[in-house]
């Protein structure tokens, strides 16, 4: 039962979260805690350890379909560098009942902020004080061509905030880079999406490697996660250019309103 629960946790977690953007840590946090009694740190060191292998699948298939910007994607993926490494030592320090409130207002404050986006075309919303945009422009797999304007100084001191709080919540930080990629930095939803899960896979890896150096890894459990998330990874990257960006960030929001729920009443 607890090897299927774990496949089923994997598989729809690797779909949504390929879908998304998001390493599908928002789904695996709150099994581990509610159904199998983690401690926190358990659980988010053996979540990132999943969302490791399920952002590396999932960025593979959106390289394929060229649907990832490389070129903001690698200087963002360098500066979550340092957060995660510290996120992972800081995690121990936090008490089990905090963690889980925190989390559960974490999820609720970017869904907010995902029902309340500004609506029109994409466009960067960072002060012209924090310096130049670079304007970007390429052609994805199905033909279509996305145009649009990046701060990258503003993407990479987020980037580096990005990386501490993924770590520290074993949530890889899609859930927080991606509404900051569309909704401050004005990159189209689709290809948010996919340059973050790009992010997510340096993150993750590097967040990772801290709580491995601290015994924090549950293997069992993140191997069956972790194959569930490779079938899952095919599914959502699949379905994703199918889905409209407005839904796109309308089921991501609605998902971490019921998750921010289950853990906050726990």
């Amino acid at each position: 039962m607890d090897t299927a629960l774990l496949l089923i946790t994997g598989i729809v977690a690797g779909t949504l979260g390929s879908m998304i953007g998001v390493g599908g840590g928002f789904i695996v946090i709150p099994v581990l805690l509610l159904f199998f009694n983690y401690s926190h740190t358990w659980a988010a060191a053996t979540s990132l350890t999943f969302i490791l292998i399920n952002s590396l699948v999932s960025t593979w298939n959106y390289a394929q379909q060229k649907r990832i910007d490389f070129h903001i994607g690698i200087p963002f993926s360098i500066a979550t560098i340092p957060g995660a490494l510290v996120g992972s030592y800081l995690t121990p320090y936090i008490e089990g009942k905090a963690f889980a409130i925190a989390f559960a207002g974490l999820l609720v404050l970017v869904a907010l902020l995902m029902f309340f986006k500004p609506t029109g075309a994409a466009q960067d919303r960072i002060p012209a004080a924090w310096g130049n945009k670079i304007t970007r422009s390429f052609q994805d797999a199905q033909g279509i061509v996305y145009h649009y304007q990046v701060n990258r100084r503003a993407g990479i001191a987020i980037s580096g905030w990005v990386g501490l709080l993924s770590s520290l919540f074993g949530i890889g930080g899609g859930i927080i880079h991606v509404p900051a990629m569309t909704m401050l930095l004005g990159i189209p939803a689709h290809i948010a999406t996919a340059t973050s899960l790009l992010i997510l896979t340096v993150s993750a890896f590097f967040g990772t490697i801290g709580y491995l150096l601290q015994g924090q890894i549950q293997y069992l459990p993140a191997m069956f996660l972790s194959i569930g998330a490779i079938i899952g990874a095919q599914i959502g990257t699949r379905l994703a250019p199918k889905i409209p960006a407005k839904k796109l960030l309308q089921l991501f929001a609605v998902l971490m309103f019921i998750v921010a729920w289950r853990l906050a009443f726990a």
